[in-house]
């Protein structure tokens, strides 16, 4: 979790090193161990450098190579031992180089296409001063950000965070209406690839190389999906070892650490099926894994949020001990003065997005730093990737229409604690999805959402942000060749989804404020390549959601949590925290006038649907809180950046104190 920084004059002007040293002072707080800055001519690259892998423990970055080659790298490559293997013998590097060197090695080697031969999770810059170009590439699947500001013959600027950019004199702060219309008031924000919340700041793609020269600005993908492989396995027993083997080299690809490894760990499925890999591996490699430590919320006695009994479980069979963590009540917890750090929340991600439940999530990573973790693995995204209901297309297509009503029926026995009608209602929008034109698909969508009760017009907003929203969608990323299965097709929307990248990324950043970095196992190119290409019925066998998860980690998870059919609930902890916070929000909301200033809300409707929520938070829906975290959220980020009182020392603060 490295920061990069840079700027290029492409008009000649020579780059300022105080210029640099001031966009790279922005991301202080990604780089614990010191401060790189490389400055030649008109270009100049700076590294805000976190240590994290064994190779790393000694590096310096920018690094420089051969005829003044330089590259600031942020992240983790895989596969080393390939990539080393296709390198000839004079390129440099040895197995034991720090990732950035095999960076310059592998351009060496295979000049611009030499991103198609890096995996894992990174974002780097490259600058080659001798043919004029800079390269800016971002992993395959977003999970490092990267983004940048381009004036033609004039500017290019980039940075790991926005606010960096924004340290450049000639990059004003300014809002994108459209993106935030997008992600407060849009189903689903599939518009333009780079579109960022500030206006003229873009973020590269993943999977793709931006190359930049004094003539111009060329986007390429580099690496994607294939949506017509296939892989068919004899039996289930097969289908499912095959997994294991896929998922046993996601967690091994991202224990490299110096340092020990923190796992948050819920008792769930997903997250358990991590550690207990993990603590597999670290079994079975004695030396060569990491000190593991695990970490769990801890809940209320008998609430719905309380995963006690499965924590015991993973405890009895790992013989380890997980750490509790209060799970605090609200991002405030009653006390107004927390709203600093709200802010400085903002700030930090860069986006009109809070996190309801902020005063936990601040104790979990700080209890992390205390035990020297550098590193958190997680179980985020297995749901998206190992529970699709997309297969049964594939099925009413093969008109195996008994086989689709008795996985639906299955559905309702293994998830207990959804509402039985969600499935169906699932089956009937896919239905209708995956049978009409693209079109088309813009009114589903709003249709959708008033089925499903997901409708986010809310009347607060003004019309110009609705009218905004309403756009069709402008782009939407399909790889060679279209999909063979709709299985394959709903795995790589999910893969390829904005909100999901933009998750990605507040993930990144969030853990960036504690000197830490986030890797997910679920994301793994290699593992969903694998689910892509089996059928969707095999991965849900017999209607079991997460059947192969189930099958492929018998014997390492304990059976309790393996054959577990309900999921924690944190809705109560949450409305219980916005209860208790609602009069400090609603003051911080009424003397706030940047949502209304922009046009952005009315103020009149927003004060009098404020008071109505109230009754609906006490009424135990979720509705509510989502609403006023909507708001919230838009008015922190706008304050945050755009206010009279905007400053870096908001995250400064914090990150000190956490850290």
């Amino acid at each position: 979790m490295s920061g990069l920084a840079g700027l290029w004059n492409l008009d000649g002007r020579i780059a300022q090193r105080e210029l640099l040293a001031r966009m790279s002072a922005a991301l202080q707080h990604r780089g614990l161990d010191g401060e790189g800055l490389w400055c030649d001519g008109a270009a100049a690259l700076a590294c805000q450098l976190l240590r994290v892998t064994p190779e790393s423990l000694h590096e310096t970055q920018p690094l420089a190579g051969l005829a003044g080659i330089v590259v600031v790298f942020d992240g983790r490559l895989d596969d080393r031992e390939a990539l080393f293997s296709r390198l000839p013998s004079t390129a440099g590097v040895s197995p034991g180089s720090p990732d950035a060197a095999f960076v310059l090695a592998a351009y060496a080697a295979f000049g611009e296409q030499f991103a198609e031969r890096l995996a894992g999770d990174f974002a780097l810059v490259l600058f080659d001063p001798a043919r004029q170009r800079l390269y800016l590439v971002r992993d395959a699947l977003g999970v490092r950000p990267l983004y940048y500001h381009y004036r033609p013959g004039r500017l290019f600027v980039f940075a790991s965070e926005i606010k960096a950019l924004l340290a450049h004199p000639e990059i004003p702060a300014r809002p994108n209406a459209l993106d935030v219309a997008d992600f407060l008031l849009a189903d689903s924000a599939l518009h333009e690839r780079g579109l960022t919340f500030f206006e003229d700041v873009h973020s590269v793609p993943p999977a793709h190389v931006v190359t930049v020269t004094p003539e111009g600005l060329r986007l390429r993908q580099y690496w994607d999906f294939n949506g017509r492989r296939t892989t068919r396995l004899r039996t289930p027993e097969e289908y499912a070892e095959a997994f294991r083997e896929r998922f046993q080299a996601a967690v091994r690809r991202r224990l490299r650490s110096a340092y020990p490894i923190a796992f948050s760990v819920s008792g769930g499925l997903d997250s358990s099926s991590v550690f207990c890999m993990a603590h597999h591996l670290g079994k079975s490699n004695p030396g060569r894994v990491p000190p593991l430590a695990g970490f769990t919320f801890a809940c209320p006695e008998g609430a719905p949020s309380d995963e006690l009994m499965y924590i015991l479980e993973i405890e009895q069979a790992c013989r380890v001990k997980i750490e509790r963590v209060p799970v605090g009540r609200g991002m405030l917890e009653g006390d107004a003065e927390n709203l600093e750090s709200v802010r400085a929340l903002a700030y930090c991600v860069e986006g009109p997005f809070l996190d309801e439940q902020w005063s936990a999530t601040r104790r979990l990573f700080q209890a992390m730093r205390r035990r020297g973790a550098r590193l958190l693995l997680t179980g985020h995204w297995g749901d998206q990737f190992l529970f699709s209901q997309a297969y049964l297309m594939d099925l009413l297509h093969g008109l195996r229409w008994g086989t689709v009503l008795q996985h639906l029926r299955e559905y309702r026995r293994w998830m207990v604690d959804t509402d039985p009608r969600h499935f169906r209602r699932r089956f009937l929008l896919d239905l209708v999805r995956y049978h009409v034109p693209n079109s088309w698909l813009p009114h589903l969508r709003r249709i959708r959402a008033l089925l499903c009760g997901t409708r986010r017009d809310f009347p607060w907003y003004s019309r110009r942000l609705r009218a905004l929203a309403r756009r069709p969608a402008r782009f939407q990323m399909a790889p060679p060749g279209g999909f063979l299965t709709a299985h394959a097709q709903a795995l790589y929307q999910d893969a390829r989804a904005r909100y999901y990248v933009l998750s990605l990324e507040w993930d990144n950043k969030v853990a960036s404020m504690f000197g830490m970095e986030m890797a997910f196992p679920f994301l793994d190119r290699d593992l969903i390549s694998f689910l892509m290409s089996i059928p969707g019925e095999v991965q849900t066998r017999a209607g079991v959601p997460k059947a192969i998860l189930r099958d492929g980690m018998r014997g390492l998870v304990p059976e309790a949590i393996l054959s577990r059919r309900w999921k924690a609930d944190f809705l109560h902890l949450i409305l219980e925290g916005m209860q208790r916070d609602y009069q400090h929000l609603v003051q911080w909301l009424g003397s706030d006038g940047l949502a209304v200033g922009f046009g952005y809300v009315e103020r009149e409707v927003m004060q009098e649907r404020l008071a109505r929520l109230q009754h609906l938070l006490h009424d135990g829906t979720d509705a509510a809180a989502t609403r006023i975290m909507e708001i919230l959220g838009l008015s922190v980020w706008l304050q945050a950046f755009f206010g009279e009182n905007a400053t870096p020392k908001q995250v400064t603060k914090y990150v000190n104190a956490s850290a």
